[in-house]
């Protein structure tokens, strides 16, 4: 750096430092046609409607665009799900896209090191490879692994592309993982694979029980969404004294592992006083007899000594 150069930077450094430069046009002001008074490097030539891409709730997000990239985030107003709203995470959803370290271009490994090539390289290195492998051991050697972060129509693309494109039924994603034994389960008891309610039913539900779900923190929009009920109880299992667990009318610490002897338990004591609706069960249900028998073994009393004695035998 020139003794020039060195000269306006401690100059600029000192105005900010004595309060003579308040760095004005930096932080200046300005407003948006949408969303009125922002930032001025925020406001957007457009919006871009989109999903937010952080959890599972499927928050509807609208993207601004300024010069071609993505300056803010902001709810979408018209999304049933957040109703325009966003936790901070979709907030600051923008940013990830020049977060520090992030790949901007295709990486192909040479000589052992990841060196940045052109899309057309890496489409063609990935295709003569693929092509390879199939040709020498048939189409069913090749596997494919997607992710639960995919929007709808990338996951049906990506399909489809795996199926007709190249032959293989191996398609699979992370969410086999993290949500095999919550789909069989699903499938088990409602025929589908995926829960009988929605988002609405906890703003109207007399009762709430979430199990080691900790909504607070990671999911607040249906937080939100579930303080709007006030005359809601909400139960809350979960070993940890969580901030959901906080809000909670009742608090359940179960033991680790124990949800399900919890809800055992419950089951039996539903139909052990007689609480349930047995014409409904008999129309809709399948195997309740023998359901009503395997939770005749987990009274509360029964559960309560068998924990005991798990936890003296550890």
């Amino acid at each position: 750096m020139s003794i020039t150069a060195r000269k306006k930077n401690f100059i600029e450094i000192a105005k900010r430092f004595l309060g003579i430069d308040i760095a004005r046009a930096k932080y200046a002001y300005a407003q948006d046609p949408r969303f009125g008074y922002i930032s001025e490097s925020r406001v957007a030539d457009s919006w871009v409607k989109t999903t937010c891409g952080y959890c599972s709730v499927g928050c509807g997000m609208l993207i601004g665009v300024k010069d071609g990239k993505a300056v803010a985030a902001r709810g979408n107003p018209d999304h049933p799900v957040n109703r325009g709203k966003l936790c901070p995470k979709g907030l600051s959803e923008h940013h990830i896209l020049t977060a520090p370290g992030r790949a901007t271009t295709p990486l192909l490994r040479k000589d052992g090191v990841l060196t940045p090539v052109s899309w057309d390289e890496a489409i063609t290195t990935m295709v003569t490879r693929i092509c390879s492998i199939q040709a020498r051991h048939g189409r069913g050697a090749l596997g494919v692994i997607g992710t639960g972060q995919l929007l709808t129509e990338e996951t049906y693309t990506l399909g489809k592309l795996v199926q007709l494109g190249f032959g293989t039924s191996n398609s699979d994603g992370n969410t086999t993982l993290c949500m095999a034994s919550a789909v069989s389960g699903y499938k088990l008891s409602f025929g589908s694979d995926g829960p009988p309610g929605s988002y609405e039913d906890l703003e109207t539900a007399d009762v709430i029980l979430l199990i080691g779900a900790n909504i607070a923190d990671n999911h607040p929009i249906l937080c939100e969404r579930l303080q709007r009920n006030q005359k809601r109880t909400l139960i809350v299992a979960d070993p940890r004294v969580t901030k959901t667990a906080m809000m909670a009318n009742i608090h359940l610490p179960v033991k680790p592992r124990s949800d399900i002897a919890l809800l055992n338990g419950i089951a039996h004591i539903l139909i052990r006083d007689g609480l349930i609706d047995r014409d409904y069960i008999a129309e809709h249900t399948e195997g309740f007899s023998e359901f009503a028998s395997f939770v005749a073994s987990f009274p509360p009393r029964a559960n309560l000594k068998d924990h005991r004695t798990r936890r003296r035998c550890h």
